[in-house]
């Protein structure tokens, strides 16, 4: 599992991870967390997904969020408003996570070299 995770990644959050399909989840305040060491360390979210688990599987609630890259926009840049978008977000959602129940935030990050490979169309 810890070949999920970027090197240094901190080991509290490895081990209280919620992990599906080399997918990574945490408990809302440990999203935020995890969200502001990603962008500590060059890594953009590009999005979140709040699962609720069921068993050894999940479902998937209908509580998204995204960031895209600018136009032109610097990889830092990206990556410090991406952290700063999320965690916002995450934050302000803190009374709907606690409504749903027994919520994990699915957390996507990338590094430059993955985001520049990704195929987007």
């Amino acid at each position: 599992m810890s070949d999920l995770f970027p090197p240094g990644f901190p080991t509290e959050l490895v081990t209280t991870a919620f992990v599906v399909a080399k997918e990574a989840a945490w408990r809302p305040a440990l999203a935020v967390r995890s969200v502001e060491w990603f962008g500590a360390h060059g890594y953009a979210v590009l999005g979140t997904e709040l699962w609720l688990p069921k068993g050894a599987s999940i479902q998937s609630l209908p509580c998204f969020q995204s960031v895209s890259r600018k136009n032109d926009e610097l990889w830092d840049s990206f990556v410090a408003r991406a952290a700063t978008e999320t965690s916002a977000y995450l934050r302000s959602f803190a009374h709907k996570f606690a409504q749903e129940g027994d919520v994990y935030v699915n957390v996507t990050w990338v590094n430059e070299t993955e985001f520049l490979n990704l195929d987007v169309k």
